[in-house]
């Protein structure tokens, strides 16, 4: 999906919060990383993010529910080093795609963003003192 700072998720099929701070996998059996795959030991330093979603419309789910209802789904965790990434570029302002973006290759990109604008800034520069 690449970095974007846009945060429209109006139609997303669920959500997520958390990934704001790091805690111990505390579950019996090993998880993945949801960024890059990495196989995660219970015990391990992971970033946690508690998914939800609503009732499909229609449904038994929203007659018993109600519309408003948040059905929860399994947690998804990040390794310590992509959960690390993920928290920097959130606090960038950038909108995170669990499951679709690995933090390496948004980090890389944020990198490009980043050398992109300096030489812009520079030939601003070079161009102003000609």
């Amino acid at each position: 999906m690449g970095l974007s700072c846009s945060c429209d998720n109006d139609d997303a099929d669920w959500y997520y919060v958390g990934g704001d701070e790091f805690s111990i996998l505390a579950t019996k059996r090993s998880r993945k990383c949801c960024s890059c795959g990495t196989k995660l030991m219970p015990g391990s330093e992971v970033v946690k993010f508690e998914r939800f979603r609503y009732p499909a419309y229609d449904s038994i789910e929203e007659k018993i529910l109600g519309s408003d209802a948040e059905v929860y789904m399994a947690d998804w965790f990040m390794c310590e080093e992509c959960g690390g990434l993920a928290m920097a570029l959130a606090e960038l302002g950038f909108c995170l795609n669990l499951g679709l973006d690995d933090m390496h290759d948004l980090a890389k990109e944020y990198g490009e963003m980043q050398r992109e604008d300096l030489a812009r800034k520079r030939s601003l520069i070079a161009a102003a003192g000609a």
